[in-house]
């Protein structure tokens, strides 16, 4: 018996669908066997990238888990290895395997907290995520003018050279007028009124764009609401309170011998006593600086630990955020600052309706414009997530009358491509690029917005651009999704 060809490739052909069948229907369990083989040849590596390739296509093989987690536990336990433990979570089985890496984390986690004990560091993040600077040492200045007394300058550089001895030089400053992370600057008028507001010294405004932190702003008031000058030890404390703050701890505690406590200040105007850094205040520091940044200047963030370790899930995060937010607003009922931060946790919480309460009342309390402007701005993004697009747009335009800003542009181009005004978007868009061309946010943006509109071409190009101003980007797997818009590029 015999084949004609045409027949013979048919064969052929069926074959080879047959055989692309299986593998596609059994793609899970040929991950697993190709761990298994690099397993047996120590190659760990390969060995959990092909195991987790096999885990993402539905393999539920219990001695797989097991191998694959136990590999994990017994490497070194570095942001890598921390990163996989806390994603093997996420798969949907309840085993041995996963209860497992639950006990692991724990354990892990109580030994977190016995090298760094008596630390108050669930209040230190900032809209949910970890923020502090990514290099040492951290630059700072102190804008003097003639009208400041020059014992202001010296308690805050006492107290700087307080946090750097504290952390056994951990933390580092130094002085530098160009671009500095940490600004200082003094306000002669102090919005307080009476006594009731006389713990107004200073507060601290971090400046993130885009997710990356381009520096912090000390605000120093000179007198009290009686308009005397705060004392020496006034301006110590404080600056040891604000300091922290800056380095990116943006909470309080809820212990009144920590520097930290949301109403240091009140006491310190009160007693005009000198106060001393608690080992609560440095391990909270200490431990802050271990962990891998959400938010930092550096393009690589790096760390010991990995924030879901301290801290836990989005859900735990946010618990504690409101209730120090809550508990802030309970000793400092007239203070807008305690509103914003409950503000910031409800958006945190897809609860716009309660964030704009609250931002109402914030704004109600603003002693300052630059207070109201950032008030503005988080109820136009609180508005733009309920889709009231109008009145995100009216509260955009009240923000950039106090302050102009590359956030405020973004969101303007956000709220534009909302609205279906794609000519504004794109014209946002084009200055936010000229204005900040090694932005990826920008590119990636715009792109996205001619591809919605189709429009290919003008997709291309301005990731042509972004490359050939960018060259050493251009494998940024940010850029990977876009396939076949990079040919060529």
């Amino acid at each position: 018996m015999t084949l004609n060809k045409s027949a013979l490739t048919i064969c052929v052909l069926a074959a080879t669908l047959c055989g692309i069948g299986y593998y596609n229907t059994h793609l899970d369990d040929i991950y697993a066997m190709r761990a298994d083989y690099y397993l047996k040849k120590n190659d760990m590596q390969h060995a959990q990238e092909y195991y987790e390739k096999a885990f993402s296509a539905g393999f539920t093989g219990s001695k797989e888990r097991d191998l694959y987690v136990n590999s994990l536990i017994n490497s070194p336990l570095d942001i890598n290895a921390q990163e996989k433990l806390v994603n093997f979570l996420n798969y949907p089985i309840n085993d041995n395997a996963k209860l497992l890496v639950e006990y692991f984390l724990y354990d892990l986690k109580r030994e977190i907290y016995r090298k760094y004990p008596h630390n108050y560091i669930s209040q230190a993040v900032f809209n949910q995520k970890v923020m502090h600077w990514g290099e040492l040492p951290i630059t700072y200045n102190i804008e003097i003018t003639g009208d400041i007394p020059k014992y202001f300058e010296k308690e805050i550089e006492n107290a700087l050279t307080e946090w750097e001895k504290a952390t056994s030089h951990q933390i580092l400053f130094t002085r530098e007028s160009k671009n500095p992370n940490i600004i200082i600057k003094f306000n002669s008028v102090n919005p307080a009124t009476t006594d009731d507001f006389k713990y107004i010294v200073a507060y601290t405004t971090p400046n993130v764009l885009t997710g990356k932190l381009k520096n912090m702003t000390i605000n120093f008031y000179l007198k009290d609401s009686q308009n005397e000058y705060f004392s020496q030890n006034q301006v110590y404390n404080t600056a040891l309170h604000e300091i922290a703050h800056a380095l990116g701890f943006m909470g309080h505690s809820f212990d009144r011998n920590n520097i930290m406590y949301l109403t240091k200040d009140s006491m310190s105007v009160l007693t005009d006593s000198r106060e001393e850094l608690t080992d609560a205040d440095i391990n909270t520091i200490k431990l802050l600086y271990k962990i891998k940044p959400d938010i930092t200047n550096t393009n690589d963030a790096s760390g010991e630990y990995l924030p879901f370790l301290i801290f836990g899930d989005d859900k735990e995060v946010n618990s504690a955020k409101i209730q120090e937010a809550k508990n802030y607003i309970k000793k400092a009922p007239m203070i807008s600052t305690g509103y914003v931060d409950l503000a910031e946790s409800y958006v945190a919480a897809k609860d716009y309706p309660k964030a704009i309460k609250s931002l109402e009342k914030a704004l109600e309390l603003a002693d300052t414009k630059e207070a109201a402007g950032l008030i503005y701005y988080n109820l136009a993004v609180s508005y733009y997530y309920i889709n009231h697009t109008e009145m995100a747009l009216d509260y955009a335009k009240k923000s950039r009358e106090i302050k102009d800003s590359e956030e405020l542009h973004f969101l303007f181009a956000e709220i534009f491509a909302k609205q279906n005004d794609f000519a504004n978007a794109i014209k946002e868009y084009n200055y936010l690029i000229m204005k900040n061309p090694q932005n990826i946010e920008y590119t990636i943006a715009l792109a996205n917005l001619y591809v919605t509109q189709h429009k290919y071409p003008s997709a291309r190009k301005v990731l042509k651009n972004y490359i050939k101003q960018n060259p050493n980007e251009k494998n940024n797997p940010r850029l990977q999704p876009y396939g076949i818009l990079r040919f060529g590029l």
